[in-house]
């Protein structure tokens, strides 16, 4: 199906319908979840320019060149008065590497098949698309980053370093464990930024906490926070740390 369509037995031999419309079902019956369509549907892909009779008498006439391309493999194509079926196959797009390096060089999906009609051009359109996207490598989670800014150098900026680190963590524990079960929403396309900005006075470090999207760097939350070596009670760290963990994962 991805480059020139073609129907083969198992021992190689070729079994492709001559007629493009003959070939256009096969497909449209392949790609349908349990590969079962009404006539109706079908006619609407390759016949939605005729009368309904007449459409009908095309499928019927389809059906049979399909049976006498397919030859002892006919049993495979069943059809009563409502619908038609296909089993006992197997497609290229089963092989997702194969069928992923044959479009990155340049085929298509369901080449040749010409058809002028818009129920099937829409179709093959929307087609395409899909298994472009059912053969798409999958992405790797956007991790968020830390930018550390307007911090003097030495020991003073561990301290922003530390809440990061903390941050990061937390949200790791998170994704990795229960928690990941009751993320529903999309990935930010830029990830996120954690930022952490400050200035050191006397023994305590002043900071600002921005989680930032970084597609239009909009911030989507911050906190300020005063962080204290001395241990008396004023640093604010462990709540920020949840807070900014929380903001993140929603």
């Amino acid at each position: 199906m991805i480059g020139e369509f073609g129907v083969q037995d198992e021992a190689g031999q070729d079994c492709t319908p001559r007629g493009a419309k003959a070939r256009a079902l096969l497909a449209l019956l392949a790609r349908t979840p349990g590969h079962r369509r009404p006539r109706r549907w079908l006619e609407a892909r390759l016949w939605s320019d005729r009368a309904q009779e007449q459409a009908s008498g095309s499928l019927r006439q389809a059906l049979t060149e399909l049976r006498k391309a397919l030859g002892p493999l006919a049993d495979r194509l069943s059809s009563d008065r409502d619908c038609v079926a296909l089993a006992g196959f197997r497609s290229d797009l089963a092989d997702a590497s194969a069928a992923r390096q044959a479009l990155a060089q340049g085929r298509e999906f369901l080449e040749g098949i010409d058809i002028a009609d818009p129920g099937f051009s829409l179709w093959l359109a929307e087609e395409r698309e899909r298994v472009a996207a059912e053969l798409a490598e999958p992405r790797p989670p956007v991790p968020f980053s830390l930018r550390l800014a307007d911090l003097p150098e030495g020991t003073e900026a561990a301290i922003a370093r530390d809440l990061a680190g903390a941050v990061a963590r937390l949200a790791a524990e998170y994704l990795l464990g229960e928690g990941q079960r009751g993320l529903t929403g999309e990935r930010l396309p830029g990830g996120l930024d954690l930022q952490v900005e400050g200035a050191w006075s006397e023994d305590r470090a002043y900071l600002k906490v921005r989680l930032v999207d970084q597609a239009n760097q909009k911030t989507l939350w911050s906190q300020r926070l005063v962080a204290s070596r001395m241990g008396d009670g004023r640093n604010g760290a462990p709540t920020v740390v949840f807070e900014a963990t929380e903001a993140q994962l929603m």
